[in-house]
């Protein structure tokens, strides 16, 4: 968000309690200790990690979304004094950027099972994930919230099958399948034909003319 001042944005002051992963195993946002959850984008996911670690303050200047309790962040004061401001992915991070399981974290199929502790937002305020009891982030497209609405409830049971990532930070499932039990799990359905992505039209051909 580099067209937004952070010096002019609300300021939410914290302890961090846990980062929060996308499917990638890329940071994407973070949880304080008192709940309130933050996002952030995927391209500061080093910075972040090199710059804040749980049980460390900071301080966050960002926009609260108009459907859940998540801010936005635009920028984040480290404890070690650091500035990390969100000035957008950089041209490099765009063309070059791995994600880590293509650098030697490995992604192992697995079902999995636990309590939902609390729902995960995406930028828009939309559920697009779960934090279990256990510490594991179940990720999942948002057009799947309302296809498992009377699943995703704070406290109930929660099983998934899907693809996993294991870092430091701890343990994400990429969800292909969802449940109340390993009995009972659905697919999660594809997105709506607005949503897919299409696929791209190559340059067109110029043909040369021989006379």
């Amino acid at each position: 968000m580099r067209h937004l001042d952070p010096d002019y944005l609300p300021k939410t002051v914290g302890t961090l309690d846990r980062f929060v992963l996308n499917p990638k195993a890329d940071i994407d946002g973070l949880l304080l200790n008192d709940g309130t959850e933050i996002h952030t984008p995927p391209h500061l996911s080093a910075q972040l990690l090199k710059e804040l670690e749980p049980g460390a303050k900071l301080t966050v200047y960002g926009v609260k979304t108009r459907d859940s309790d998540l801010i936005v962040a635009v920028a984040i004061d480290a404890a070690n004094g650091k500035h990390i401001v969100d000035d957008g992915p950089s041209p490099k991070h765009e063309k070059l950027g791995k994600p880590p399981h293509k650098s030697g974290v490995p992604t192992k199929s697995m079902t999995h099972s636990g309590v939902i502790q609390r729902l995960l937002h995406g930028p828009k305020g939309n559920a697009h994930g779960a934090l279990l009891d256990d510490g594991t982030v179940i990720r999942f497209p948002p057009h799947s919230a309302e296809h498992f609405a009377d699943l995703l409830v704070i406290d109930a049971p929660l099983s998934v099958r899907g693809h996993a990532l294991t870092t430091r930070q701890g343990t994400v499932v990429d969800a292909k399948a969802m449940g109340k039990d390993t009995a009972t799990l659905i697919d999660t359905p594809r997105p709506p034909e607005h949503l897919e992505k299409k696929p791209r039209k190559g340059p067109n051909k110029v043909h040369a003319t021989h006379h």
